[in-house]
């Protein structure tokens, strides 16, 4: 029996074609990393008519804990479908795990798609499913447009990528526009804003809708939200093409691999502050036993000085750290 089981968690969908791409995913992540990667939603999918799916019924999460607690398993790896750092991720994942009371098994949520340590795949990807619409520079306007969030970091997400989108493709603020395909009522979501029915009065030239969404559905299949609101908001007579899906993108299953590998480490100034920390009592307990009593006081003083040094390096790390995301 494996002590670890990984699972590929998207959001979930009504529709069956966002079911079939799921697992079409979880084979070639899987094949990665040679060994089984499960296709499992957040919610919704578990009510597809399993006819429509093989005969295999979709599974959600809370089916998949059970299943897991059941199985024995040790270590619960969730491989998020995500841009960014959703309420899903945050705190319903982590509930429904707690609420399973399922003993000694852990569950551990790898990073989502957008990394600000790394800002070259997924806008690549990006860059990769927008030239495939034949846009070219001047052609027309770029909508980046994702689903909408009530959380401001799964915003502050896709306005990072359009900064650095303008950026690699030498593109103005009003050549490539962040939108949202909708947005919860009320100013505290005004974050989300433009909105992509409101955004699209600002074309120029062609519309290119840039899509920030992962599988087809209800919003981003082919007569989806997205491409109603299109057809309904995009200025008379203008052309309006939608990119491909990130879901569908060739790199998609390696950048999956690379989240699964990676785990952050603990923070090194805690690491260096800690070992410091004993090294300093261990060697106390150990010298003092064999040094005269006029050097004891002298290593005891040189003993607080590594300490300082120490904090005051982990200290000048964090603060560097700090500044490097806050850049990024």
């Amino acid at each position: 029996m494996a002590a670890t089981r990984i699972l590929l968690v998207d959001n979930g969908s009504l529709r069956p074609e966002a079911t079939l791409a799921l697992r079409r995913l979880s084979e070639e992540v899987g094949q990665l990393l040679s060994q089984p990667v499960l296709p499992i939603s957040v919610l919704h999918s578990h009510k597809i008519d399993p006819t429509l799916l093989g005969g295999e019924p979709a599974i959600i999460f809370e089916q998949a804990v059970q299943t897991a607690k059941q199985d024995g398993i040790e270590e619960l790896v969730v491989l998020p479908l995500f841009i960014g750092h959703s309420l899903a991720l945050t705190e319903y994942l982590p509930k429904v795990f707690a609420e399973a009371r399922a003993g000694k098994m852990q569950l551990r949520i790898r990073e989502p798609l957008f990394d600000p340590r790394d800002l070259a795949e997924l806008p690549g990807m990006l860059i990769d499913n927008l030239q495939s619409t034949g846009w070219t520079k001047g052609s027309g306007t770029v909508f980046l447009c994702d689903h909408g969030s009530p959380t401001p970091k799964v915003t502050m997400c896709r306005n990072t990528l359009a900064a650095v989108l303008r950026k690699e493709l030498g593109l103005k603020a009003d050549e490539l526009i962040p939108c949202s395909m909708e947005r919860r009522e009320g100013p505290e979501y005004d974050f989300n804003q433009p909105l992509l029915a409101d955004a699209l009065k600002q074309a120029k030239g062609e519309v290119v809708i840039l899509m920030l969404f992962l599988l087809p559905g209800r919003h981003a299949g082919p007569d989806g939200d997205v491409a109603t609101i299109a057809k309904e908001h995009a200025p008379a007579g203008v052309p309006c093409k939608l990119s491909p899906l990130l879901g569908t993108h060739p790199h998609l299953p390696a950048l999956l691999e690379q989240r699964y590998r990676f785990v952050p480490r603990v923070q090194t100034a805690k690491l260096v502050g800690i070992a410091a920390l004993l090294l300093s009592f261990a060697l106390a307990i150990v010298m003092k036993s064999h040094l005269p009593p006029s050097l004891q006081n002298l290593f005891g003083f040189l003993l607080v000085q590594v300490g300082v040094i120490a904090g005051v390096v982990a200290l000048a790390f964090r603060y560097l750290r700090s500044k490097h995301r806050n850049k990024s």
